[in-house]
């Protein structure tokens, strides 16, 4: 039999009262501060964390910059990474570090500002820091960033931009050798190479690359498994590739690693690409490979952003060669979208289990083309595909609010982003809720969220609500939850209890788990608020969420039914509407042969997501990808026994 529930008209003022606080739409503008007020700094405070929605996001600068934001792991210990953006215009000249997987950021200082910052690290735990001032200048760190020696000037003009730089982390004849290539916009503009033998104390060069350029081609220097040395550029036709066997002493002819146009529309006036309200943009190629001893060991990956054939005037793209730059295979689009609008500025990084991870800014939930946020996906196959898309940031920015003016019909919200990671992966990126602060997220993250963000139960009784456990990428752990309750009530006790337990081992797929607060006879009338944490067992991750727990007088009564009161249940998938997928969960009481289709309005059936499958008694979830599909009404349902149950959702694209 089936129990129902009266809510007393008390209650249900306080349930809308509630639910209208959570469904408001978030006003734009942030909190003021009070004058001469200090932000806390570091990530382990939460002024720093950013939770909106399920997944956290993490603010690790101490004061705006001038975005151009990058990132380096120490290949000697995946939980130190080092930091910075653009700071020649504004900011004060720092570098983040952390040195325990984001658990907390701290901050170190170089005397000068830096121009388009760029970070490395050689097999030896050394991080190398280059960029622009009167010169291009590199420092060295021995002590995971928090402190750098003297500068180093390797160019000392003012004709040098857009340098990278890298370091051969192998153990072959060239290991730690440390290079940079630069853009030299002295006549007759050129791609410049400098080499550093000894750790970068001294440098030789330049080495030209490229004998004439005629716009900025964003050099990208990267170095694979064998210590082989690959210098991408951006020419008129693409991304153009050489490279050198002998430690950057010589270099091979000049072959395309990918054909392409620069993505965004050219100004007439500046002769730029630009995107958004002429806010410029380019195509020049990030770089990455894996040095792990996979299946995909040696694969060099380039990805850029480009302008494709039709509407669309920005996609992102990943190219790769598995023959060491001797071919390379023909690209493929990341993004997943099924608009015309804007994604640009994309960066790459190969981790420690090979997986290919790509970001990038995107504008597709915007009608209008303009408010942004931060994309991502990962390939688990060599680059051959990739996941459906997720997005990273929680939170939105409008990329002609944070643009900085740099002459007539000429803005900038940064050339380049930076991605880097071994063990888990850190993008780091501008720009978000409007502001320049750099942020950064886990790659791949689990999330919290809950079935009901409001519960009401009586004293003496038990509610149960549904942890959801949604993915960003696919994170694979063991993950310890708990819960607590604020404020503790005067008297009597709620407690909780985990079904199945309170530990969840994550194998990289959307989960859930069923969360039991109970309520003793004496506890107060009131409302409290739940908050769940879900820690990494062994790891650094640890987000909390919370949702409302209203203890009142619920009356429940018994319907006329005989239906078990534990019974199948197929639940209202999750988002919904969505793009590209949704989960579908179900309850099974008992064990069962269990089927579940999608069809389309016209009763086609577009997907079976379980066929025939023999489950034990429990709590499914299943993730539907309609990345193929187009928009409307799909319906979906499951067959379990002699129990059958159908519901509609919506994909809106």
């Amino acid at each position: 039999m089936n129990l129902e529930k009266k809510i007393t008209p008390l209650l249900l003022a306080l349930i809308i009262m509630l639910y209208g606080g959570l469904n408001a739409q978030i006003p734009s503008s942030r909190v003021i501060l009070p004058p001469g007020y200090v932000v806390p700094y570091g990530i382990d405070n939460s002024m720093a964390i950013v939770s909106v929605g399920a997944f956290d996001n993490y603010t690790i600068s101490f004061s705006a910059g001038f975005m151009e934001t990058h990132v380096a792991v120490n290949r000697v210990n995946p939980l130190n990474f080092v930091a910075t953006d653009n700071r020649i215009i504004t900011g004060a000249n720092y570098v983040y570090y952390t040195t325990n997987g984001g658990v907390s950021w701290s901050y170190s200082t170089v005397p000068t500002s830096q121009g388009d910052p760029v970070l490395a690290s050689d097999s030896l735990g050394n991080l190398y820091l280059a960029y622009l001032n009167y010169g291009l200048v590199c420092q060295k760190s021995t002590n995971s960033g928090q402190s750098w020696n003297s500068p180093v000037m390797v160019v000392s003009n003012s004709n040098a931009d857009k340098e990278w730089i890298a370091c051969d982390q192998t153990n072959g004849q060239y290991k730690n050798n440390v290079y940079m290539a630069y853009f030299n916009i002295a006549a007759p503009q050129t791609v410049d190479f400098h080499r550093s033998t000894n750790n970068g104390v001294t440098w030789t060069g330049p080495y030209t690359m490229a004998p004439s350029v005629s716009t900025n081609p964003g050099p990208y220097i990267l170095v694979d498994f064998s210590g082989k040395v690959y210098c991408f550029y951006t020419t008129s036709s693409g991304a153009a590739v050489r490279t050198s066997t002998d430690g950057g002493a010589t270099f091979g002819s000049v072959m395309s690693a990918s054909a392409y146009v620069e993505p965004g529309i050219i100004n007439s006036t500046t002769g730029r690409h630009c995107v958004k309200s002429n806010i410029r943009t380019n195509g020049h190629p990030h770089a990455a490979t894996d040095l792990t001893n996979g299946p995909y060991k040696g694969y060099v990956y380039i990805c850029y952003a480009s302008n494709p054939p039709g509407p669309d005037i920005a996609n992102v793209y990943c190219a790769r060669t598995t023959n060491g730059g001797t071919s390379w295979v023909m690209p493929i689009q990341v993004n997943d979208d099924a608009t015309t609008n804007d994604q640009w500025m994309s960066s790459i990084s190969v981790d420690d289990l090979g997986r290919v991870w790509m970001f990038w800014y995107d504008s597709r939930n915007d009608p209008s083309n303009i408010l942004t946020e931060i994309y991502g996906a990962v390939s688990t196959d060599g680059g051959a595909t990739f996941s459906p898309n997720f997005k990273i940031s929680n939170q939105n920015f409008n990329p002609n609010v944070i643009k900085q003016y740099q002459g007539p019909d000429h803005y900038y919200i940064g050339d380049y982003v930076g991605i880097s990671g071994r063990t888990m992966t850190f993008p780091v990126y501008s720009g978000q809720n409007n502001n320049l602060n750099d942020y950064t997220a886990y790659l791949p993250d689990y999330g919290v969220s809950f079935r009901k963000a409001v519960d009401s139960v009586n004293t003496n009784a038990t509610s149960e609500n549904w942890v959801r456990i949604p993915m960003m990428g696919p994170f694979l752990g063991t993950v310890n939850y708990s819960a607590t309750v604020t404020p503790t009530p005067s008297s009597g006790t709620i407690t909780f209890s985990w079904v199945p337990g309170s530990s969840k081992v994550l194998t990289g797929s959307h989960d859930s788990l069923k969360l039991r607060a109970t309520v003793s006879s004496t506890v107060p009338y009131g409302t409290y608020t739940i908050n769940v944490t879900g820690t990494e067992q062994g790891g650094p991750r640890t987000h909390t969420r919370a949702y409302t727990l209203i203890v009142a007088n619920v009356v429940s009564r018994i319907s006329n039914t005989t239906e078990s009161p534990v019974s199948f249940n197929l639940y209202q998938n999750y988002p919904n509407p969505f793009n590209p997928g949704t989960m579908i969960e179900y309850y099974l009481p008992k064990n069962e042969v269990v089927t579940l289709k999608v069809y389309d309005i016209m009763g086609r059936e577009v997907s079976t997501l379980v066929n025939t499958v023999y489950k034990k008694a429990g709590f499914y979830s299943e993730y539907f990808d309609a990345k193929n599909l187009a928009s409307g009404i799909y319906y979906y349902k499951i067959t379990a026994g002699s129990f059958n149950d159908i519901k509609k959702m919506s994909l809106i694209k």
